[in-house]
């Protein structure tokens, strides 16, 4: 059952449980207070009837015979009776249970003895409130009065019965009016509830439509839902994810691209070595060489095997940054890395390094500034020297290293540091480069919260600075 169709029905269930209640208990209160009505007004005529009576003959009545007394009574009541009339009104007098006047279509002492109704003339004129009961009969219900009241020691009693069937007749007219009103309102509010939750679910149902369409590949796809309510907010967290998304396929695209531009490249870089080691190796086992020859031989494949076995040692290096269980960070000071560096590069290098201590992994902070000094040697004219500068501002260290070579064009700036990019590829090829320094100091210097760096200028030379965050959480710098 899809959702709109659900709250549809429930909330219907609702307005009909709620309108029902309601509606019963109106129907409750005005049938009760029309019960009311016709009872207290068969008590207000039966009262006016019995105390005009008792007043017309409130004369001396000692001398009078009983059946004077009597047809006197008997006169004024039906007189009463006559004026009072109404057409579902009907009086009865009697005395000793026998009746004086009657015009009503039922014999009242009579229905009151079959219904085993207690009789209705205990109660005397002005004691207590007129007791009305409830009869049935044939032509429909009726309510019954009775009242008795004394003159000169006889005792009367009066009754009154009315035909409340219009009153019962109007009561269900009530019923069958709020049963139509019930239905009539369930059925426009069920169409009404229907057609403002499908107004309220159609951005929910965009979204649905959205994300089938993220999901076939249409990453681009947007809700752009702008109400401000909790669908509103669904909707940006949505479009919010769906960017997330977006973003982590790129980076994943790039990532795989990269791979594949680096398998590329690897193939390439190690297809020309081995085909140096495979040409010579032939010709040591198959052609007539001199002595001369042959260790000119040997000594290309050694020099073509260590520049492979350099290149395989790259990727290890290259492979193993990428996992951070490789790297262990601790503090040190920073002159024991200045002076590890003027060990391995004496005077070719001029470093300069103030007193603090670094965080990071001592060794990979070594390879990544020996990687930097020796790729500056490479490119520095015979005899110049490259200067080193190691020092802190804040939570940021700064490893830089400075030559006065060739310089890297703009446009290569942010291409150096990719695995196996040259920028003269010959040159690097006979000084022995790999192209891959760059790319490995690059992932240290990430790893430690930091960047790469690199200011160059054509003819005037090159600075490499590797920033390094100086705290134990390791969050990246901006």
């Amino acid at each position: 059952m899809k959702l709109w169709v659900r709250l549809t029905a429930i909330s219907t269930a609702i307005i009909i449980a709620v309108l029902g209640l309601s509606l019963i208990t109106i129907n409750a209160a005005q049938e009760a207070a029309l019960k009311r009505a016709d009872e207290e007004n068969v008590r207000m005529s039966l009262s006016l009837i019995c105390r005009n009576v008792t007043s017309a003959v409130n004369t001396d009545t000692s001398q009078i015979q009983s059946i004077t007394l009597r047809s006197i009574v008997n006169y004024y009541f039906s007189t009463y009776a006559h004026l009072l009339r109404r057409e579902n009104v009907y009086y009865t007098l009697s005395q000793h249970e026998k009746y004086l006047f009657n015009n009503s279509p039922i014999d009242i002492a009579h229905v009151i003895e079959d219904t085993e109704i207690p009789k209705l003339s205990h109660i005397a004129l002005g004691e207590a409130e007129i007791p009305v009961v409830r009869l049935s009969a044939i032509n429909g219900d009726m309510l019954v009065g009775a009242c008795s009241f004394t003159i000169t020691n006889q005792s009367f009693t009066a009754h009154l019965s009315m035909d409340v069937s219009e009153t019962d007749k109007q009561i269900l007219k009530m019923r069958w009016v709020s049963v139509f009103v019930l239905i009539t309102a369930c059925i426009c509010a069920a169409l009404l509830i229907a057609f403002m939750i499908r107004l309220a679910l159609r951005p929910v149902q965009k979204m649905t439509e959205t994300a089938a369409l993220i999901a076939g590949g249409e990453y681009n796809r947007r809700t752009s839902v702008n109400t401000k309510d909790e669908i509103g907010r669904l909707s940006k967290a949505f479009d919010q994810m769906a960017n997330s998304i977006k973003d982590k396929i790129r980076s994943l695209d790039d990532q795989l691209h990269r791979s594949q531009l680096l398998l590329g490249a690897l193939a390439h870089e190690l297809k020309t070595p081995m085909t140096s080691i495979i040409g010579y190796a032939d010709s040591l086992l198959h052609m007539p060489l001199s002595e001369e020859q042959r260790i000119v031989c040997a000594e290309r494949i050694l020099t073509t095997g260590k520049h492979t076995e350099l290149l395989s040692q790259k990727l290890m290096e290259l492979i193993s940054l990428t996992e951070d269980e490789h790297i262990y960070k601790k503090r040190f000071p920073a002159c024991h890395l200045a002076d590890t560096l003027r060990e391995l590069f004496g005077s070719k290098a001029i470093i300069s390094c103030e007193p603090f201590e670094l965080f990071g992994d001592k060794t990979l902070l070594l390879s990544m500034t020996a990687n930097l000094i020796e790729n500056a040697i490479r490119v520095s004219p015979e005899g110049e020297k490259v200067r080193v500068d190691i020092c802190r501002n804040g939570m940021v260290a700064y490893i830089s290293v400075s030559d006065k070579g060739c310089g890297i064009p703009s446009v290569y700036i942010d291409l150096v540091t990719e695995p196996f990019f040259r920028v003269d590829k010959s040159r690097s090829r006979s000084s022995g480069g790999a192209g891959l320094g760059l790319t490995i100091c690059k992932l240290i210097a990430e790893r430690h919260g930091g960047k790469i760096t690199i200011e160059s200028e054509p003819g005037k030379g090159t600075r490499v600075t590797a920033s390094l965050l100086q705290n134990d959480d390791n969050s990246p710098t901006s």
